[in-house]
Formats: C-alpha cells, structure tokens, sequence
C-alpha cells in the first residue's frame, strides 16, 4: 500500500545505498515522493519541505543544523556496530536483511503519521536550554548559578525539569541531548 502523500529525503554519500533504500522505500512511497542527496549542502539548498529525512549518522553528527529536524529523523547506519542510541531518534541499520529493513521502514512509515499529531510539549524554555548548555559543558550547579545570576536552588529546578521533559537523567546524556540538538557543538 503506497502513501501517496509523504515525501522523503535521503542524505547520504554512498549513492549505491541511497538507491537500494529508495528502492525498498518505492514499494510504499511513489518514488517521485523521494528525493536522494549526497551531503547536506545540496538538502539545504533544496528547500523542500520533507516528511521524513533518512541521513547517514555521520552526517547526522558533524552537522548541527539538521538537529531541528528531529521529530523527522531517521539515522542511517551501514553497520550492526552502530550502537547510537536516542529517545527522540529512529536507527535504520542498512545492514540488515531486506526483510528486517522492510519491517523497519512498515513501522517507520506508520510512526511517521503519529510525529504531525504529537505536539512539542516536551520543549525546553530558554533558561531551560542556557541551564542544559551549560550542564553540557561540563560546569556545576553553583558555576551555573553564578553565571546565569541565580540561586543555586533555581538551577536544581532547572535541571530537573530539563531531565523531566526529556526523560533523560545522567549528565552523560544530556550533554549527548545537547550535541544532538544543536544546543551545544561538537568541537
């Protein structure tokens, strides 16, 4: 059964895996709906508005601005060894079988339909995201205080209702959270 409607983006630099993806992906999705790109600079230039957008996870970290996007993310791995793991990010191994990739993508496609619907209740405040960019940097609570010219007790709150939203509770994590959503950069 085909959507008719959903429109995909691959960002990925191996053209032979981008092809067979868009390949399986055709027995649901027209392939006029699907659009290939070899690295993020052609997907921005395109300025397309994607349901879904499969990107090489190598991509995916060496880029912050594609971070926005999460909601409609899809991390490519040509490898079982890729143990990358998200609450808010889907990993599609391509090194699977058809038949495990084609079940992926089944789920994939139907969980695709319930991402419009979500609402971002689970999105941080400003103060929220200056506090976690900091955490992520590695400061304290009282380095942060004093930074931010608050009580130490403000930033306790801070962070946990940072770790409520995103369900997320180690410093590791949320430093990794940051990296991901382009809070913090990789540098």
């Amino acid at each position: 059964m085909k959507n008719e409607e959903i429109q995909i983006a691959i960002i990925n630099s191996y053209y032979i895996q981008s092809c067979g993806l868009k390949a399986v992906l055709s027995e649901y999705v027209p392939a006029s709906g699907i659009e290939l790109y070899d690295n993020l600079l052609s997907y921005q230039e395109n300025q397309n508005f994607y349901d879904l957008i499969f990107v090489d996870t190598l991509i995916y970290l060496s880029n912050s601005e594609i971070h926005k996007d999460k909601k409609r993310i899809i991390l490519l791995s040509s490898t079982s060894a890729c143990h990358f793991e998200h609450p808010e990010l889907i990993l599609l191994d391509l090194s699977m079988n058809r038949q495990v990739i084609q079940e992926r993508l089944e789920t994939i496609l139907s969980q695709s339909q319930t991402f419009e619907q979500e609402g971002e209740s689970k999105e941080l405040s400003e103060r929220e995201r200056e506090v976690l960019e900091l955490v992520a940097k590695g400061y304290i609570s009282k380095e942060i205080a004093s930074m931010l010219n608050i009580s130490h007790y403000t930033v306790q709150a801070h962070r946990k209702k940072i770790s409520a939203k995103l369900g997320i509770k180690s410093v590791s994590a949320l430093a990794i959270y940051a990296m991901m959503h382009g809070i913090v950069s990789i540098k």
